[in-house]
């Protein structure tokens, strides 16, 4: 696991996917979608690890909230926020020099939830190793 060893990153290897995953209380305030400075240095890392050893490979980020609705954030849903985290993910890495034309997004919102609310809400930044 190419992402086991960044602070604030839990990586794992699936079938033709290498995933690292970031809690969303890590990368943002609640209901936010702006980096905090501290993620910055995980996706630092994040994004050395993909320039180094994957450069090229397909990206996907995908956002992931937990099954409340939205009440006080001010996005029209949870798909909204998280697109939204995704895309500041995903401008983040391409500021580190992952191609722009390497990432595309997905927003799973409350569908994919863990059994804690803290656990559902994430962003995933899986690398397509091995494409179908």
């Amino acid at each position: 696991d190419p992402f086991g060893n960044i602070p604030g990153v839990t990586g794992s290897v699936g079938a033709g996917e290498i995933t690292a995953t970031l809690e969303s209380d890590v990368l943002f305030d609640s209901g936010q979608a702006t980096l905090k400075q501290a993620a910055k240095r995980s996706l630092d890392e994040v994004a050395r690890v993909i320039n180094n050893n994957y450069r090229g490979r397909p990206i996907r980020v995908a956002g992931h909230t937990d099954i409340d609705p939205i009440r006080k954030s001010g996005y029209k849903s949870n798909y909204h926020l998280g697109f939204e985290r995704a895309y500041a993910v995903r401008e983040y890495l391409i500021s580190r020099g992952v191609p722009s034309s390497s990432i595309y997004i997905a927003s799973h919102g409350p569908d994919r939830a863990r059994a804690t609310k803290q656990q559902s809400r994430r962003v995933e930044i899986v690398v397509v190793v091995n494409e179908q």
